[in-house]
């Protein structure tokens, strides 16, 4: 099932255009930020406010918690909806990594779909009581973009470089959770983007 999902996802992302003056890797939807400044280690950005579709996953794996949410969040938008409304695909898919465990290793991460702006007004409500909506108030975030696959070990690696630049700038920053942002179907060998989003506190 998760095969033909990821499948059905490459096909979007290789179907469509850049919209609006979104930047050259942003291939579907993607939230609108502006670049504030770019340092070696990390670019600041402040995002205007979102809208997404998310859901939580406990689990010991980044991997397991990032696959779960992305079913469950796929399902949301071909049609598990109060409406039955196919919504488009947008990127990134974003995923909230908690520093603290709830037990021993297990963490329970936020996996997320940004909705079309289309649907920002009146989202269609979702069937699966696990599935929710929520606004993302307009924020800035510490970027730091790399490539190849995102697992938890390398964004988190990237997580920690971007929040010792901070630290040694003294800038502030939240500190007790971090995003990871992924951009390309599993298969898409290359030309991989993901990001790491430490937010301003």
């Amino acid at each position: 099932m998760l095969r033909y999902c990821l499948l059905a996802l490459g096909c979007v992302v290789l179907s469509q255009v850049v919209v609006g003056s979104q930047p050259s890797w942003c291939n579907l939807e993607c939230p609108g930020f502006t670049t504030r400044r770019t340092t070696d280690d990390y670019e600041v950005r402040d995002y205007e406010s979102t809208k997404w579709v998310s859901t939580k996953i406990s689990s010991m794996s980044y991997s397991i918690a990032g696959s779960r949410g992305f079913m469950k969040l796929f399902s949301y938008i071909g049609g598990a909806n109060d409406g039955g409304v196919k919504i488009e695909m947008t990127q990134p898919v974003l995923t909230k990594i908690p520093e603290e465990t709830t037990w021993w290793f297990w963490k329970e991460y936020t996996v997320s779909f940004m909705l079309p702006r289309e649907h920002w007004r009146n989202p269609p409500t979702p069937t699966d009581s696990d599935v929710y909506i929520e606004t993302f108030p307009a924020m800035r975030a510490y970027v730091k973009t790399y490539g190849g696959w995102a697992t938890g070990w390398n964004a988190n690696s990237h997580r920690q470089g971007v929040e010792q630049s901070l630290a040694a700038e003294g800038s502030s920053f939240e500190d007790s959770f971090y995003f990871s942002a992924a951009y390309n179907a599993p298969f898409e060998m290359t030309n991989r983007r993901n990001e790491v989003w430490v937010m301003e506190s």
